[in-house]
Order: C-alpha cells, then structure tokens, then sequence
C-alpha cells in the first residue's frame, strides 16, 4: 500500500510538470527523472503482482478453476482472464501497439484450463511491463480519455492499482477453497525452522 502511494504521488509530479510545457517540447531532465522513476515504479508493482497471482494460479487445483462464491460472480478462471484482459486492453488503450491476436469480446470465457490461463497471465503481464518500459516521459503526459481516466499515465496507474485488487480478490478465492497462498506458506515454513527450541516442561 505505501509503494502505490508512493507511485500516485510520482504520477501527480509529473503530470503537474508536464501542465507547464508543451507537448512538442522535449522534457528537462528533471523530467526525465522523475518520469522514469513512475514507470519503473509502475512496472516494479506490475512483476510484484505477476509473481504472486502466477503463483496462486499454479497452487489452485484445476478443479477449482470454475468455482465462483455466488451466482452471477466471476469464477476463478474468470477472475484471472479478468486481470489479463485489463493488462492486454488497457495498455494497448494507453497507446502501445495491440497484443497480437488478442481479441476482447468472450476473451473471460474463453478457457478454464489452467496451464492456458497460467500462460496467458504471465503474456499479458509481461506485455504491459514491457510496454510501459518502451513508454517516453512525453507519452505520460499525452491525453488519453479512456472511462473516467484522462491521460496515459492515469491509465498506467489504474492498471497497476487494477492488477493488485483482483490479485486480493484471488487470495480470498483461494482461502476460502483451503489453498494458502505460495509465498505465505513459504515465509511459515521459514519461521517455523527459525524458531527456537522450547524448554523442556516440567
């Protein structure tokens, strides 16, 4: 949560910067830095998020892949093509060149299996990271109404803040299936060969 108010008051900086000059000047190198240190913040959340939902993805059974907590609630597969959906659409709204061969319309129903969905996370991940790399300091400033968004680094940010909240709503589908998180059970086991031996009781 700090990291992310740390990345909105970086996005504020910049698009306040990039109010005082024209878009066909080339930004200063105050600019420059601070831009830069958005994106790579930007894309720094963006692999924090890939590494873990990939992660819980490979932990859920196959079997859990169409349980859903209620009627008219997305399912497990539809949560995770719902995340990869945002980072293909999202960031070729933003202005990067499409994915190739992605195609929005049924894209969240498209599939259940779990090696498929696995795959298409990490593509889709790995395309917005890579985009938003490519990215200048003048693309962060550019007007880009897409929703209630106003600019390209108001769509940046909602596709980072996009990916941590569904990955929140996939732990709580994964906990409620028994599933503890990969990198929970990891720092468990870490701490219970940690702990010290107890003191014989008497």
């Amino acid at each position: 949560m700090r990291k992310l108010c740390l990345l909105l008051v970086a996005l504020a900086l910049v698009l306040t910067a990039g109010t005082t000059q024209t878009f066909a000047q080339a930004p200063s190198s105050a600019d420059k830095t601070a831009s830069y240190g958005f994106r790579q913040e930007a894309v720094n959340e963006l692999k924090a998020a890939q590494r873990e939902v990939v992660s819980l993805a490979q932990a859920m059974p196959q079997e859990k892949y169409t349980w859903r907590p209620a009627e008219g609630v997305r399912s497990v597969s539809e949560v995770y093509l719902h995340m990869a959906v945002a980072n293909f659409g999202l960031t070729a709204a933003a202005g990067a060149p499409p994915f190739p061969g992605f195609k929005f319309p049924g894209f969240e129903k498209s599939t259940t299996d779990k090696a498929k969905i696995v795959e298409l996370l990490n593509q889709s991940f790995e395309y917005a990271e890579t985009s938003i790399s490519n990215m200048s300091d003048a693309d962060l400033v550019k007007p880009k109404k897409v929703q209630e968004y106003n600019s390209v680094g108001d769509i940046i940010f909602h596709i980072v803040a996009h990916a941590h909240e569904h990955l929140g709503q996939s732990i709580a589908y994964a906990r409620m299936n028994g599933v503890v998180p990969p990198w929970t059970a990891e720092q468990q086991q870490r701490q219970s060969q940690q702990a010290p031996p107890r003191a014989p009781q008497n």
